[in-house]
């Protein structure tokens, strides 16, 4: 197909073409890339915990159960062992129950299409998550935009709306690009002011935010209409789950597409998802180790005069370069140095928003934060 060809072509000139690193070996931080060991610092695996011997214990005595679950959960797919994840789920971010499922994007697309209408109106941060934005879409509603963060703005919007059916916020909690976080508790003010209901992405923020890890709104004491979590980031796993009401879980049951009709996650999966529920409440030593590498980096970014974003309680450090084809050199030329910092372009992010997209994890050593701030400099442009 040629017009593929020509369509790829023009990408690779725009600096946008996109393929995927291939991680041999990987242990811990570390990994072989093209033969090479190398230091990862954009992984989402916030506490270290892909290889904890807890969450490897967990999925291999679920293979008891088998390799795969066998159908969706609505048909014979649906086992105690999601049925207990599930509950330990909700109990990790303080709310009644919970759905597990596939993917943050799954979850996000199916829960926003079921949920909302166009008979309602949706007011969606400027640069929420492309599952958030997929989800509204499908939906049909009527979104208002507003710009990033900006509750003033917000509420400008909200006071000028016409009636409708129901008005909802939706919004990240931790930004995944810009490592930022949202006003949780003016957002929540204002829901309360206006009668909106709060959707919260919180996929970066469980595991990694509050005394316990249990996510900004927890720590807040902020309690959203709908809270997406995930497993694949700081709980080491893999899919994802919504948590709410009660009644949130039954229509999810019933009219989230992305689970009603998809095979159930695998034993394994569910297995570690419970053992991570329970671990990452008692893992505030991790945390801790991660806020001290946290700090240190900022305070060295600074000293070194290197721009870079992210809220200092977080693990994202943007590290804007604006320019794609400068962003990919930069990138490379860290990966000679042993050290894999991926490159991010649009559409993950807008048109001159390029960066290097740092992440820390407890799991690196002081050792593998002083090789990166002894290369970095001597990459960016």
């Amino acid at each position: 197909m040629r017009w593929l060809t020509e369509a790829l072509g023009a990408l690779e000139a725009q600096g946008q073409l996109r393929t995927p690193t291939v991680l041999g070996e990987p242990q811990g931080p570390k990994a072989t890339i093209r033969g090479k060991s190398c230091v990862v610092f954009c992984s989402n695996d916030y506490l270290g915990l892909k290889d904890h011997p807890t969450l490897l214990q967990a999925a291999s005595e679920a293979l008891r159960h088998g390799v795969g679950s066998g159908a969706s959960r609505l048909i014979s797919g649906n086992l105690s062992l999601h049925e207990r994840a599930e509950q330990s789920l909700a109990s990790l971010v303080g709310l009644p129950a919970a759905l597990l499922g596939s993917s943050g994007y799954a979850m996000n697309v199916g829960a926003l299409a079921c949920l909302l209408g166009p008979e309602d109106v949706v007011y969606s941060d400027q640069l929420n998550h492309a599952s958030l934005i997929d989800g509204l879409r499908l939906s049909r509603a009527r979104v208002r935009v507003f710009p990033h963060g900006d509750t003033d703005a917000l509420r400008q919007l909200v006071s000028r709306e016409n009636p409708c059916r129901r008005r909802w916020v939706v919004t990240e909690s931790l930004f995944s690009m810009d490592g930022d976080l949202c006003p949780i508790e003016e957002l929540q003010q204002l829901s309360l002011h206006h009668d909106l209901l709060l959707y919260t992405d919180e996929a970066h923020a469980i595991g990694v935010l509050g005394p316990r890890g249990q996510g900004l709104c927890r720590a807040r004491n902020i309690v959203p209409a709908v809270l997406l979590g995930t497993l694949g980031k700081a709980l080491g796993g893999s899919g994802a789950f919504l948590a709410g009401s009660p009644e949130l879980r039954a229509w999810l049951w019933n009219r989230c597409r992305s689970t009603v009709f998809s095979t159930a996650v695998t034993p394994s999966a569910a297995a570690v998802a419970l053992a991570a529920a329970t671990l990452a409440p008692t893992l505030d030593t991790l945390r801790a180790r991660l806020s001290r590498h946290r700090r240190r980096l900022g305070d060295a970014l600074k000293r070194l005069g290197i721009p870079s974003g992210g809220d200092p309680e977080t693990p994202i450090v943007p590290i804007p370069l604006k320019d794609e084809r400068a962003t990919l050199t930069a990138s490379q030329r860290l990966l000679e140095r042993g050290l894999f910092l991926q490159a991010i372009r649009p559409p993950t992010v807008p048109r001159g928003g390029s960066r290097l997209r740092l992440t820390l994890s407890a799991a690196h050593t002081d050792e593998d934060i002083d090789a990166l701030l002894h290369h970095l400099p001597a990459c960016l442009p």
